[in-house]
């Protein structure tokens, strides 16, 4: 059975028209080397050097089998080298779930570092809420999701830093003048709201303020992004209470302020499940 070592051994005998050196270059011994280019000729069926005394010629067939093995041999340490390329992270594919808030800063700048230290990773971004994102990451349509979710059994996690809130509310509105708004000025407000299955965390994180100031809200529009809400607090439809990190975002109409004395945060979390064993994956998770 034809091995790369007949290749190798076959190809530095055809450079250098002599056993002994060619021998002395593959560190093994000359009757071991000949026996090689034996068992090639008897596996092929053909001559492949013209043995005239001491001095060797490739036959036509030598001349021939020769650029193929040097291509062979060129397409093996490629396929090798990519094997170990891909066993290392180094190529390969990974898809990235995210929240929309999470699109403001955190993915672009997770993408930047990713992508400096490895450039041949194909990244694909899929923009959904979290319970969307766990059922993705248990049915492998995603690798790694990016979330206001608790995890669950089965994933792993990366908590960051949580932020605090803020609320939007629209330009002409009577508390827009003010320079923070108490939760317990709100009970008469249109909430608009990430929905449970969108971004749970947030959702209860408000639910609570609301709670500890003495009422639930009675109008809640239920959204999925940071960019429908801005846009129906533009309209007048109601405000919303939403991540700090929205504030990167200029949306005409619409006035962010902090809310006094809260001590309420919400951060994201980066969910994979445990059993994912990607080395892409392993290398994205370094970088965040």
């Amino acid at each position: 059975m034809l091995e790369n070592r007949h290749l190798r051994y076959f190809i530095e005998v055809a450079r250098s028209l002599h056993v002994r050196r060619a021998a002395e270059r593959l560190h093994i011994a000359q009757p071991a080397l000949t026996q090689n280019i034996q068992q090639l000729e008897s596996e092929l069926g053909v001559e492949l050097f013209h043995r005239e005394s001491r001095h060797l010629r490739l036959t036509e067939a030598g001349q021939i089998f020769l650029a193929e093995a040097e291509q062979s041999l060129r397409q093996f340490d490629h396929a090798q080298k990519s094997a170990q390329r891909a066993a290392r992270g180094e190529v390969g594919k990974i898809v990235l779930g995210f929240q929309s808030t999470a699109g403001l800063s955190v993915v672009p700048n997770l993408l930047q570092n990713f992508r400096t230290e490895f450039p041949e990773v194909e990244v694909t971004l899929i923009e959904s809420g979290s319970t969307a994102q766990k059922r993705a990451l248990r049915s492998g349509e995603i690798d790694i999701g990016l979330v206001y979710a608790l995890p669950d059994a089965g994933f792993a996690y990366r908590e960051l830093e949580p932020e605090s809130l803020v609320i939007a509310l629209p330009e002409d509105h009577p508390l827009a003048a003010k320079d923070s708004v108490a939760i317990a000025e709100l009970p008469q407000e249109a909430f608009i709201l990430s929905s449970n299955s969108a971004a749970e965390v947030l959702r209860h994180a408000v639910m609570t303020e609301c709670a500890d100031a003495g009422f639930q809200p009675k109008r809640v529009q239920e959204i999925t992004t940071v960019q429908t809400a801005l846009g129906l607090v533009s309209a007048r439809f109601g405000i919303s209470i939403l991540p700090a990190s929205v504030q990167v975002l200029l949306r005409r109409g619409v006035i962010l302020r902090p809310i006094r004395d809260s001590r309420i945060q919400v951060g994201l979390t980066f969910l994979w499940m445990k059993d994912n064993r990607s080395p892409v994956l392993a290398n994205l998770v370094k970088c965040l």
